[in-house]
C-alpha cells in the first residue's frame, strides 16, 4: 500500500497498523466520489476514485481487486493520496 504523503506499507501488520492509527485518531466515514472501474480480466479489476472522509480527502489512483477461488475479492494493490 502506498499512501502519499505517509509512505509505503507492506504486509498485513504494517497496513493494519496504519489503518488502526487513523481509526484511533477519529478518521471515519469514507466515501468514494465518482469511482471508475476497469476490468482487467475475469479475476481482476482496477478501481480509481476521489474520496473523502470526516477529516480528510484525496484521490485513489489504483486499487487492484482480485477475485479469490472462494468468490471473495481481495485488495492486492492500494495506491492513494491524502490532499487535506
Amino acid at each position: 500500500m502506498t499512501a502519499k504523503p505517509f509512505g509505503t506499507f507492506k504486509g498485513t501488520e504494517q497496513i493494519q497498523a496504519f489503518w488502526q492509527k487513523l481509526i484511533d485518531d477519529g478518521f471515519s466515514d469514507v466515501e468514494y466520489i465518482n469511482p471508475e472501474i476497469k476490468v482487467i480480466d475475469d479475476k481482476s479489476a482496477v478501481l480509481s476514485s476521489g474520496w473523502k472522509m470526516n477529516k480528510a480527502k484525496g484521490i485513489i489512483s489504483k486499487e487492484l481487486w482480485v477475485l479469490q477461488d472462494d468468490g471473495s475479492a481481495k485488495l492486492r494493490i492500494d495506491e492513494f493520496e491524502a490532499q487535506g
